[in-house]
């Protein structure tokens, strides 16, 4: 957060987040306190919020109770960040990033003289991107504002950068290159390829064409030749570059190169069967890196799961070897501004599935051969790539002990057994059951589930109506989230 944020921007974000949480009324006193202000500070953020919120069309909104008492009120997926955004977006270090794309021969005293103010201010924020940058293996230098790096992955960023800031604002358009330039050339690229993009696919490749066009003035990139090797074995390149040949783009073959890769990786020629098993049997025939990386993973979940992954389905071939692909355009959490963590989040949620998913990437790293260990080294962002393999094919579910259930009520067996499968059905994709009836001892399982109260012990009850209300299912879901929880712990 401080990354992006002054110490004032923060106590603002801090303030938010507490109403947020809070979700009733909160006393000035309180966020005070809170903040270690004045009562002026307070209103005077108060204030910025309220006008701030006023651009969201009531989605959120902040009640002010004679300036004694907030309350911040919200709809349900209405999305925050684009608040957090606002201030990230005001602060010097965004606007320094976006100062060093936009004028690349530009220095740091440039910036400081943009901003009317000195060098010495500006520089004091421009370290704190030194250990920022770092965590991406991009070396910034602060004074040349010159980021040192491979190409693709600097692209790779600017990428995210302004992808994460912007996409939500569909009338914001980050780059100097014109949207309506940028939409004639995938009008003309879907004419070529005879398909017809999504608009969500348009958006990503318009970012990904302009940020190409316009680097390409500045900085040569450089593809190597085992991956120019790759691609010419896919017949549908010459589609690429019959298409590069109607526009007035001028990028030489390198760029070509980079496009296609771009193209492929980041699902912009997703859904098109044809090319994208064209592509996905180059990388076979080639014995690509990104292939034998889903070789190993087919390798492991054999030998940790006993489960056999369709590796000669070219459609989920090409969709497990682009994901590696694109693991290889950015190091880490791709994540520019807020550093989620989905393994600790993970670890929060179902500590069973984290310690099976670290268990199972230790597998992946033991049988890849060195050149799929560099690219299993992106764990931070790979990880949740195979957490969805894993969880898709419900092998986290075969890897628990099932939750022992006994149903215990005094109608009969037919309702028992319906019983069984009602819960089967509500729980079954998320937890396993075993379950069990009225000969077995309540101090033997893990939940008893009736429709009649008895002493159970320190086993937790559930008591259901012979006909369940949405209560009833509502309170036994608590309850074996309760427990599922419990053992998780004590794995």
């Amino acid at each position: 957060m401080q990354t992006f944020l002054t110490k004032t921007s923060v106590k603002k974000v801090v303030l938010l987040d507490h109403l947020l949480e809070k979700n009733d009324w909160c006393t000035i006193k309180e966020l005070k306190s809170l903040l270690k202000v004045t009562n002026k500070s307070v209103l005077h953020y108060i204030e910025e919020l309220s006008g701030l919120f006023e651009i969201y069309d009531g989605r959120i909104y902040l009640l002010n109770d004679e300036n004694k008492r907030f309350y911040v009120k919200k709809e349900e997926d209405f999305p925050i960040y684009a608040i957090y955004l606002h201030f990230y977006k005001a602060s010097y270090n965004y606007q320094l990033i976006d100062f060093m794309y936009r004028q690349p021969e530009k220095s740091l005293k440039d910036f400081a003289e943009k901003q009317f103010t000195s060098v010495s201010t500006v520089f004091r924020y421009a370290k704190l991107l030194g250990p920022y940058f770092e965590r991406y293996h991009i070396d910034f230098q602060p004074y040349k504002l010159y980021l040192q790096a491979e190409e693709k992955r600097i692209r790779c960023f600017y990428y995210y950068f302004y992808w994460h800031s912007t996409r939500e604002n569909i009338g914001s358009w980050p780059f100097a290159t014109k949207l309506n330039k940028i939409e004639s050339y995938i009008e003309s690229f879907e004419e070529n390829y005879r398909i017809s993009l999504e608009p969500l696919q348009k958006r990503i490749f318009s970012y990904w064409l302009a940020i190409t066009l316009e680097r390409s003035k500045i900085v040569n990139i450089s593809i190597h030749t085992s991956v120019k090797a790759v691609i010419e074995l896919d017949p549908y390149f010459e589609r690429l570059r019959h298409w590069h040949s109607e526009t007035d783009m001028v990028l030489n073959n390198d760029e070509l190169f980079f496009l296609y890769q771009v193209i492929y990786s980041f699902g912009i020629i997703d859904g098109n069967k044809c090319y994208e098993n064209s592509y996905a049997a180059a990388h076979q025939k080639a014995n690509t890196d990104s292939y034998r990386a889903v070789e190993n993973l087919a390798a492991a979940l054999r030998q940790e799961f006993n489960f056999e992954l369709a590796v000669m389905d070219q459609e989920l071939l090409f969709n497990f070897i682009a994901f590696h692909e694109r693991s290889l355009f950015f190091y880490g959490n791709t994540d520019l501004f807020f550093n989620r963590s989905y393994q600790n989040e993970v670890l929060g949620e179902k500590p069973r599935n984290y310690h099976i998913i670290n268990t199972f990437h230790k597998t992946l790293n033991q049988m890849a051969d060195k050149q799929v260990s560099a690219i299993l080294d992106n764990w931070e962002q790979l990880f949740l790539n195979y957490y969805f393999v894993l969880d898709y094919y419900g092998l986290f579910l075969s890897s628990f002990k099932p939750l022992k259930v006994l149903i215990q009520d005094d109608l009969h067996h037919t309702h028992r057994l319906w019983l069984m499968n009602k819960i089967n059905v509500q729980f079954g994709h998320t937890y396993t059951f075993a379950f069990y009836d009225y000969k077995t001892k309540a101090s033997e399982v893990d939940l008893v589930v009736s429709n009649y109260y008895f002493n159970t012990g320190d086993t937790p009850l559930v008591l259901m109506k012979n006909i369940p209300t949405e209560r009833n299912w509502r309170q036994l879901g608590k309850v074996i989230y309760d427990i599922a929880n419990q053992k998780d712990a004590w794995t």
